[in-house]
């Protein structure tokens, strides 16, 4: 399903570290100069908390404002959790541990890990809404959480942007809430999904921390697909999207207020979603993403949480909200916040 006509956002909630600027980066030698001009970034949250302590702390948020907005979260509630790295220990379920904590021991169904890597937040959101619209449940909580702290390097896990640590959730409902779900698309093109695992055999046990520039390099030197062909079809993938889930909204780009994309460098901002779309938005959150970093799958949500906590939300506004991946998933939401009743 792609077009949604009573599925809402009821609750938001956002957390981030301590943000340390990039220049103690760059003097320590963790970060090149060169690299920090192309992606912008002024600094990157970095976090003592582990991941799932993160996404319980952006829970409890989203669920008193749920609350305030009359949508109880309870045993009944459908529970998602996204991330991208380690959660604190091995071999655990988290999804269980971060439900336990913000709804209680007693739970009907699976609290669920949701691995989408990056577009987890818009992956969640769409089985969430599928969920509610199925009358399976009332209610679903989202959360995401992610560290991204020694041995990975947050520097160049990924190239064009800086990953941050922070966590994100949300309380998805119908009949009401602070921002209506208009519609989701997701496209994948598996054909990419080598940029993230190279010529490495499988193991049976995990060995080291991954180094993902070498994969990609690996990926691109065997010759079936070139960096512009990578290029060309994220930009197709993105635009293919972008235009149905405009579509099955019924609004036009043009319409759009808020242009929400992940929190990547200033040059990939451009390449990877203004330059395929030809496109330039009216308001955007970029520097406020070169101030936290990526959060992996959390950016999109905490930007709705970010929009709603500083009164940026006017009555009426459009937002689009879009997400990528490696796999490589795309993904496009159109949302609007509803108009002020009258008296």
């Amino acid at each position: 399903m792609m077009r949604f006509d009573d599925i809402w956002i009821a609750g938001t909630g956002g957390v981030l570290g301590e943000l340390v600027p990039v220049e103690q980066a760059i003097a320590s030698g963790q970060y090149a100069a060169a690299a920090a001009a192309s992606t912008g970034m002024v600094s990157v949250s970095q976090a003592d908390q582990a991941p799932p302590e993160l996404a319980v702390t952006a829970g409890r948020e989203a669920i008193k404002e749920a609350v305030e907005h009359g949508v109880e979260v309870g045993p009944g509630t459908l529970f998602l959790h996204s991330h991208g790295g380690f959660q604190g220990l091995d071999t655990w379920p988290v999804a269980s541990w971060i439900a336990k904590e913000l709804i209680g021991t007693d739970l009907e169904g699976q609290p669920t890990v949701i691995s989408a890597a990056s577009n987890g937040a818009l992956t969640s959101l769409e089985i969430a809404a599928n969920t509610l619209l199925a009358g399976a449940r009332d209610t679903a909580l989202i959360t995401l959480g992610d560290r991204f702290a020694e041995p990975v390097n947050r520097w160049y896990l990924s190239p064009g942007m800086v990953f941050g640590d922070g966590g994100a959730a949300a309380v998805v409902t119908r009949g009401g809430g602070i921002l209506q779900v208009r519609s989701i698309v997701t496209e994948t093109d598996a054909a990419l999904e080598g940029l993230s695992r190279g010529n490495e055999p499988f193991t049976t046990a995990p060995v080291g921390q991954p180094d993902s520039r070498r994969r990609t390099r690996e990926f691109l030197a065997a010759g079936g697909i070139s960096l512009s062909d990578v290029r060309r079809r994220s930009g197709e993938r993105t635009c293919s999207v972008v235009t149905r889930a405009l579509a099955e909204a019924g609004v036009r780009l043009d319409d759009v207020d808020w242009f929400l994309t992940p929190f990547v460098g200033r040059a990939l901002f451009q390449d990877a979603f203004l330059r395929p779309l030809g496109y330039t938005p009216r308001n955007t959150l970029l520097e406020t993403g070169l101030t936290i970093g990526h959060l992996g799958p959390a950016d999109q949500i905490y930007a709705l949480n970010h929009l709603a906590g500083n009164d940026l939300l006017e009555p009426g506004s459009t937002l689009l909200v879009l997400g990528t991946a490696m796999g490589f998933s795309f993904s496009a939401a159109v949302l609007t916040v509803p108009q002020k009743k009258e008296n």
